[in-house]
């Protein structure tokens, strides 16, 4: 397991201005983004303009031509302005909020739906979930924030070092050099916030995956049967350690620069009462010392808002290093894919041909030279010992492993972000797979998908309506529905039930038994009525009773349908046309 678990990936360095471009992509639309930074850059501006026109309300040298009567009128207009343009951007925040969320969690999940069946084989479950749950939440609840208050922080500093400076030149030979000594600071803090953030992050996923792998399938009842109660609790506290270890030393260093820009920032006000002693009167000193302090003031928050946006910008990378480098099934074979007719496959024949494949570089082939030829609408079963390769037949006829070489998805490194490249003395990948004649690696994928009906060993009920479950593409009306319920003899079970076809099934089909949720899944199968139904182990898990309705719905309703069945039980392949 271990070599075929990959590492999770642990990026360096600063975050990249493409990541700072994407996420405000994520904000507004590309045609938005320069009106979406003119009104921020405006609303900061305003605030800036109203507490200098303040000053001049109080001073009546200032602008004597102007009454105070007017004065004021004018304060109030800027107040009044500056209150506008934040209802409007606060109300355009919260829909780019909305918008980003949206667009960040569908790139992700169809990134992640996308990938092949390799990505999920050496990726353990907790790193998906630690995406959308550490990650998303982070993107969701701090980072816009965070986004949008650096933003108008830097435009604030800016305008008070301008007004400061207009009254008081000497003021910027101390306030540059603190400005420098706070952005040495920022880099400083920030380098260190980072990589701590990005430590966190990763030992967040072993966390998720050993708590997904005690609730989920037979996780409790096994560590009950084995006792294994203290040794699991054990385990899941150095987990839970190791992870919190990184978050309180991240939480300390905020204290850390926190206390060293608080020193900064005294040095610097001290610096402006010794220099105003001996060269100011006492009413700009005490202006100058008032500046000062909103200057020092935003230079410290400007610091840890800064670091924490960057920290938090790494939620956002990881997000995004999935939704770029996560390798993705190849949705069509070429430039030109075949466009077939809505009736296709329409006799069912299934041809391999020399078919030879390994599930990943450096392992033997599974199948090899494998060629066999399917009558359409003849039934056909496959038994075997247990790794004979009965389930590989599926995969390559699904295209869950792809045959041709140049449609393989590519493995990313997660060290390098570069594609991982096979051993090219190792032989690829051969063969072709053939439905009515036609190559399937020609055929879009989905399309393919959909033209086969399948019924596993684990019956899939997804949470929703039965009516949803049976019917997923809602192609049927009801009394075809009935009718199908009662060719699997389940429309007693489902009449029972006060909503009928709309009672809710709950998570993984537990309000029904598993023999139930099998022959839902059959009827699933012939309502979509596909040409072609493979059944992998499907009786494997059911009482004899329930197999033997199983057994009379494939011969009653499968009958001119090419029926591919993978089982142990002699009895579920004795009425197959022919056995491999």
């Amino acid at each position: 397991a271990k070599q075929i678990m990959t590492e999770e990936e642990q990026q360096t360095g600063s975050i990249s201005w493409i990541s700072y471009l994407q996420y405000l992509l994520s904000l507004v639309s590309v045609f938005l983004i320069i009106p979406y930074i003119l009104l921020i850059l405006i609303s900061e501006v305003i605030v800036i303009y109203q507490s200098w026109w303040l000053g001049t309300v109080g001073n009546p040298s200032l602008y004597s031509i102007i009454s105070y009567n007017w004065k004021i009128g004018i304060y109030a207009f800027f107040c009044l302005g500056g209150l506008i343009f934040f209802l409007i951007r606060g109300v355009i925040s919260s829909f780019a909020v909305k918008r980003s969320s949206r667009v960040i969690h569908k790139q992700l999940l169809q990134h992640i739906l996308g990938a092949p069946n390799s990505f999920f084989e050496s990726t353990p479950m907790g790193r998906i979930l630690n995406r959308f749950t550490g990650d998303i939440t982070i993107t969701d609840q701090n980072l816009n924030m965070l986004f949008l208050q650096v933003s108008g922080m830097w435009i604030m500093m800016v305008g008070q070092i301008i007004i400061i400076s207009v009254d008081t030149v000497w003021f910027l030979a101390i306030g540059l050099p603190s400005l420098l000594l706070f952005f040495l600071m920022m880099l400083f803090y920030g380098r260190a916030a980072r990589n701590l953030n990005r430590l966190e992050s990763i030992s967040r996923s072993p966390v998720l995956s050993h708590f997904s792998e005690t609730i989920t399938g037979a996780g409790l009842s096994t560590i009950r049967a084995y006792h294994l109660e203290n040794d699991w609790i054990r385990k899941f506290d150095e987990l839970n350690d190791r992870q919190s270890i990184k978050y309180i030393i991240f939480s300390e260093g905020k204290k850390w620069a926190s206390l060293y820009t608080s020193a900064i920032s005294t040095i610097f006000m001290v610096g402006v009462v010794v220099i105003g002693w001996y060269s100011m009167s006492p009413s700009k000193l005490a202006v100058a010392i008032s500046a000062s302090m909103t200057f020092t003031n935003l230079g410290m928050m400007i610091v840890q808002q800064q670091v924490d946006l960057q920290s938090r910008m790494t939620s956002f990378d990881r997000i995004r290093f999935y939704s770029t480098n996560l390798p993705q099934e190849i949705k069509r074979s070429n430039d030109n894919p075949l466009k077939l007719k809505k009736t296709w496959p329409k006799k069912g024949r299934i041809q391999f041909e020399n078919v030879s494949f390994r599930y990943r570089s450096g392992l033997p082939y599974v199948l090899k030279d494998v060629s066999f030829d399917l009558k359409g609408g003849e039934k056909i079963g496959v038994c075997g010992r247990t790794g004979a390769g009965k389930s590989s037949l599926l995969f390559a006829l699904f295209r869950l492993v792809e045959l041709d070489p140049k449609l393989q998805p590519k493995l990313i490194d997660v060290t390098t972000g570069f594609p991982i490249e096979s051993d090219p003395n190792e032989e690829p990948n051969k063969g072709r797979i053939l439905i009515d004649g036609i190559d399937i690696s020609k055929v879009f994928i989905s399309r393919l998908r959909r033209s086969i009906a399948i019924i596993p060993q684990d019956p899939t009920l997804f949470t929703g309506t039965l009516r949803y479950n049976l019917d997923i593409g809602s192609k049927c009306k009801d009394d075809r529905i009935w009718e199908v319920l009662k060719m699997v003899e389940m429309r007693d079970v489902v009449s029972q039930q006060p909503l009928g076809l709309d009672t809710q099934v709950a998570e993984g089909g537990s309000n029904f038994s598993a023999g139930q949720r099998q022959l839902i899944c059959f009827g699933r199968a012939i309502l979509n009525n596909c040409k072609i139904v493979v059944m992998d182990e499907a009786t494997a898990s059911v009482d004899i009773e329930t197999d033997a309705k199983i057994q009379r719905t494939i011969r009653e309703q499968f009958a001119n349908k090419t029926v591919f069945i993978i089982a142990h039980r002699l009895n579920t392949i004795m009425n197959s046309d022919r056995i491999m």
